[in-house]
């Protein structure tokens, strides 16, 4: 596996070549998506894959799956390349406990490899052997099939079981270093603060709640069933306080909870930018590791809005961190 030294120069030097603010903001201006097209097509975006706007989705699965190569044959640690690709690992393991059942092909319900081979979880997972993956994704996927093979499994179960074991895991895999812990435990909160406002039952909230946060269950029950104006009150000095208020308004007005997700989703790159003059450790890899899959959510956020006309402050205020 190669040192810190070797990962850091490797990913400054692919840092240059992100996309940057300035070029996507001019994605997010183009009159037509063919011409935001050719702004990414500018710097080699999808593995120089050519498609046309409809077939966008395939440009962004090939930049992801260069990615996610990239992090396996370049982290400098086999805790950080699974913290690193843990989304991407339990949404594949899911997936292909669900074709399993469903009797589907799995290939076209997995996205770009994480740290397990595609073909290792799918020849595991149909012969019910899970000895092969870390201790949490094991324990999720013997859960999953108890649950199909008798016949009671939903989709939000099976949902939140991954979701729950994906939390318990990036929580420790980040566990002795401080900028990743923090990184999941924002995380961890804001998908709680999701949870309660979308449920509004404290009961249906403690059954789907994540581990890792700083909010309490007291706090995330709070959430779930008290009055927007009694919520901001009780948490005006939170840490989450930012949080919380931007969940609030986009459920007051009917909306998707997108700005939550959108400072979720930023939330490693605001963290390890307090220290971005730090090259300590494996900071410049981390950063540009970051950076890369905030990059690769906003091009599928612009190229998603542009096909469908959204408006250009839609957009604007869809786009994640990218400092």
């Amino acid at each position: 596996m190669p040192n810190s030294i070797f990962a850091n120069a490797k990913a400054s030097a692919l840092e240059a070549k992100l996309l940057g603010s300035e070029r996507l903001s001019r994605m997010i201006d183009c009159a037509r998506p063919s011409d935001a097209l050719k702004v990414l097509q500018e710097t080699g975006f999808g593995e120089g894959l050519s498609v046309p706007p409809s077939e966008a989705e395939k440009l962004i699965e090939a930049e992801e799956r260069a990615y996610t190569a990239f992090v396996r044959e370049t982290s400098p640690s086999e805790k950080l390349t699974r913290f690193l690709l843990a989304r991407y690992d339990y949404h594949n393991a899911e997936a292909v406990m669900r074709a399993k059942y469903l009797k589907r092909d799995a290939k076209s319900m997995t996205g770009a490899e994480g740290a397990y081979p595609l073909a290792l979880m799918e020849e595991k997972i149909f012969a019910d052997d899970y000895g092969a993956f870390g201790a949490e994704l094991s324990a999720a996927l013997a859960a999953a099939d108890e649950l199909f093979v008798g016949g009671v499994a939903t989709g939000r179960q099976i949902n939140t079981l991954f979701s729950r074991a994906k939390f318990r895991d990036l929580s420790a895999l980040a566990r002795g270093d401080k900028a990743l812990s923090e990184i999941a435990a924002l995380r961890a909160d804001a998908a709680n603060i999701g949870i309660a406002l979308r449920t509004r039952s404290a009961a249906r909230a403690a059954e789907m709640t994540v581990a890792g946060g700083v909010l309490t269950a007291e706090e995330i029950a709070y959430l779930a069933e008290e009055s927007a104006e009694n919520i901001r009150e009780k948490f005006r000095y939170s840490p989450r306080k930012e949080m919380i208020s931007a969940a609030l308004d986009d459920f007051a007005a009917g909306q998707p909870l997108t700005s939550l997700e959108r400072i979720a989703d930023g939330a490693a790159v605001t963290v390890l930018a307090r220290d971005r003059y730090t090259d300590e450790g494996n900071r410049p890899f981390m950063r540009y590791c970051f950076k890369k899959t905030a990059e690769i959510a906003n091009v599928r956020i612009v190229m998603s809005c542009l096909n469908n006309g959204a408006e250009k402050a839609v957009i604007r205020a869809r786009v994640r961190e990218t400092l």
